[in-house]
């Protein structure tokens, strides 16, 4: 994702002031030739990670983990000199953070309009960049005051540039978070728990004892599932209904009458923009994500620009299609019903929050892989995608962060 997201309009503005502030350049910038200070590259790279919207989600975290993590721990990774086995420890760990601050804050912090991306992020990356560094126990619980102190993101920014930079900053402040903390800093002990702390202010449903009830014996890691569409989560239960009609019977987009799309009130307010003006309102808008299946075209990227939100058969379909509340105040479940021109109707249900099954991995690694050469073969070439996956494949058992991450730097042969 960041590869691809770095070549974005977001990524480029983001690279640029990460570049202009100087500092010891020993942080690669993913997809560019370029390196910054830590801070900057974590800013920068976790930014990217989120431009297309495309990365991952947690259901735990109510959120998406992996931007801000990754890009914590891979801006110090170079600069500590990680091993494969203490980048992927590390990632573990920040992924366990997400999820564990993530259910204890609930889903009423998401309701009041943080961004959890942003905000439980925040911890995410604190937790993953103390433990890539060696932060002891002591120290850790620094890192993740000082990160209760910076955690921020506000869901208004659904839409805008804004939203992805909620991903950057977490890693930025995380990754400050514990190199402060590593010098000694200090910040207020329980900041999470403590009185006018994080969760007093703002998750007013705060309950410490909830991950251990969700989760029981799992790993917050297990709580991830990667995107098949390049937008807003809370889309892809109306995609995949939609699909599953469309894919049931033989007619044209002509054909369709009316489509009626029935979420919750939650989704209402997240993803239910009505008449998108540009690609990243489209992502969030699931009148467009209708026209886009009804039309038989792609949900990657290429469906989220702004001439495609402005598309004469896509408005024209998009005309037809009601959004509707389903009654239920939360959830991402998911009624579609379609009505033909002969009067024909059908209905589908869908809930897209499935992790993988641990007997899927299989196939959900060929999907990231043919996902990772769409989005990263523009950019690197074919021989240096395929010669980053296999270091992907390869980190914990030999390839090294640093190996890695050179690959992601594109060259004059591969353009």
């Amino acid at each position: 994702m960041t590869v691809a997201g770095a070549q974005e309009q977001i990524g480029r503005i983001v690279q640029q002031v990460a570049r202009a502030e100087g500092g010891t350049p020993c942080a690669t910038l993913i997809g560019t030739p370029h390196r910054a200070g830590p801070q900057s590259a974590a800013l920068a790279n976790g930014t990217a990670a989120h431009a297309l919207d495309y990365d991952d989600s947690s259901f735990w975290m109510i959120g998406h983990p992996s931007a801000p993590v990754v890009a914590a721990v891979l801006a110090l990774a170079e600069l500590r000199g990680l091993d494969g086995e203490e980048l992927v420890v590390a990632l573990v760990a920040g992924y366990e953070v997400a999820a564990r601050v993530g259910l204890a804050c609930g889903q009423e912090h998401y309701l009041a309009g943080w961004h959890a991306t942003g905000t439980v992020g925040t911890f995410a990356a604190a937790a993953a960049a103390g433990r890539a560094i060696g932060l002891d126990a002591a120290a850790m619980e620094q890192a993740l005051g000082l990160a209760a102190t910076q955690a921020a993101g506000l869901k208004v920014s659904f839409g805008t540039m804004a939203k992805p930079l909620h991903a950057g900053r977490a890693a930025a402040a995380g990754v400050l978070s514990a190199l402060l903390a590593e010098q000694g800093l200090t910040a207020a002990r329980g900041a999470i728990e403590a009185e006018q702390g994080f969760a007093a202010t703002q998750a007013p449903g705060f309950d410490h004892r909830r991950p251990d009830r969700e989760m029981g014996e799992r790993l917050g890691i297990e709580s991830v599932l990667f995107k098949k569409h390049a937008c807003c989560g809370g889309t892809h239960g109306s995609i995949s209904a939609l699909r599953h009609l469309v894919g049931d019977r033989s007619f044209a987009a002509s054909d369709v009458r009316r489509v009626r799309v029935r979420v919750s009130r939650q989704m209402l307010d997240i993803c239910a923009v009505a008449e998108p003006v540009s690609g990243t309102e489209g992502k969030f808008s699931l009148r467009h994500v209708a026209s886009l299946v009804l039309a038989g075209r792609s949900t990657g990227p290429t469906g989220f620009t702004d001439a495609a939100v402005r598309d004469a058969d896509l408005l024209a379909l998009r005309g037809r299609v009601e959004v509707a509340d389903s009654g239920r105040a939360t959830g991402h479940d998911t009624e579609v019903t379609l009505w033909l021109a002969d009067g024909d109707a059908m209905t589908a249900q869908s809930d897209a929050r499935i992790a993988a099954a641990d007997d899927e991995l299989a196939l959900e690694w060929t999907a990231l892989c043919d996902k990772f050469g769409e989005l990263v073969g523009p950019v690197l070439g074919a021989t240096a995608t395929a010669g980053l996956v296999a270091c992907v494949a390869g980190v914990g058992r030999g390839s090294s962060p640093t190996d890695l991450l050179a690959l992601t730097r594109p060259t004059a042969v591969a353009r």
